[in-house]
């Protein structure tokens, strides 16, 4: 058990240093999530959307100031307009559901549906 703590600590170290790294992309990303949260119409589009803004959110590394976080979404909420947030949004969604899927792999494969286990049993004989 002592080993799977130690893994567990040691991945998060290293996955901490890359959000570092990655700040002015989750800022863009904040920025695109929280405003798809808002205006979208579509019930699943605005839960994937606040589900990627906590996700974002969550990658601001600790060490970083008020004013730099307010410098760092006053400079990306530059760069975007309504051609780019549409992509920017699919892109950020697309990188949360890949580490959603990351997580969701760790419990094994999904279990199948009793229809479908009825359906591939052979008939009987």
């Amino acid at each position: 058990m002592k080993f799977v703590t130690t893994a567990l600590a040691a991945s998060l170290l290293s996955v901490s240093g890359a959000a570092t790294a990655q700040t002015a992309t989750d800022a863009g990303c904040m920025i695109v999530s929280n405003a798809f949260a808002q205006s979208s119409k579509d019930a699943n589009q605005q839960k994937l959307a606040q589900a990627s803004l906590f996700f974002y959110l969550g990658r601001i590394s600790d060490s970083t100031t008020p004013a730099q976080l307010k410098a760092l979404l006053d400079a990306q909420s530059k760069t975007i307009d309504e051609k780019t947030a549409g992509p920017m949004m699919n892109a950020c969604a697309k990188t949360f559901e890949a580490k959603m899927d990351l997580v969701n792999s760790l419990s094994g494969p999904k279990p199948q549906p009793q229809s479908e286990q009825k359906s591939k049993q052979p008939q009987g004989r």
